[in-house]
């Protein structure tokens, strides 16, 4: 029997987050993290307290999750009438969670560095490079899945953390 393994034999995180992420790809959560790494660094910038940049990062990641639901029920009503508006809302609320979620790693390193002493543009800046390192992982398992090794796969994951490296860009630009 193909697919099956002996007793036992346990997969290799790699393959069963793989596995997940083919079923269903983790853009929400990518774009949970970009936006709040985003709103991380340009809020930090001169913050007067640190709980301003949690509300705001909150704050933001919650209306882009409001809107990600939005266009996805009313821009997909276009191609499904069995289902109303309502519905869709209310599935999109539920199934889109991901974007609340990909906000969550930024904002507890930011938390925790907080609570360790950081200042408040270092916190945010090592949430930010936690964003960078997400990026590239989830990067890496993309790549890995998709069959490249070696030199190949070293730089498709450099090119996925690169986009965090856009948003440090930004912090630096405003400092």
């Amino acid at each position: 029997m193909t697919g099956t393994r002996p007793p036992g034999r346990v997969r290799p995180l790699w393959h069963r987050v793989g596995d997940r992420w083919e079923r269903e790809p983790p853009h929400d959560l990518l774009y949970g993290a970009i936006v709040a790494g985003f709103v991380m660094a340009v809020s930090s910038v001169h913050a007067p307290t640190g709980d301003r940049v949690v509300v705001a990062t909150s704050l933001v990641a919650v209306g882009y999750w409001l809107a990600h639901c939005y266009v996805d029920a009313v821009s997909g009503r276009f191609h499904d009438s069995g289902h109303s508006l309502w519905e869709r809302t209310l599935a999109a609320l539920r199934l889109n969670l991901g974007v609340l979620l990909g906000a969550v790693p930024g904002i507890v390193v930011y938390l925790v560095g907080h609570a360790l002493g950081l200042a408040v543009e270092q916190a945010a800046l090592v949430a930010v490079w936690c964003t960078v390192v997400l990026l590239g992982v989830v990067g890496f398992f993309a790549a890995y899945r998709a069959g490249a090794r070696g030199g190949r796969l070293v730089s498709e994951t450099a090119l996925a953390a690169a986009f965090g490296g856009v948003v440090i860009a930004v912090k630096y630009l405003l400092h």
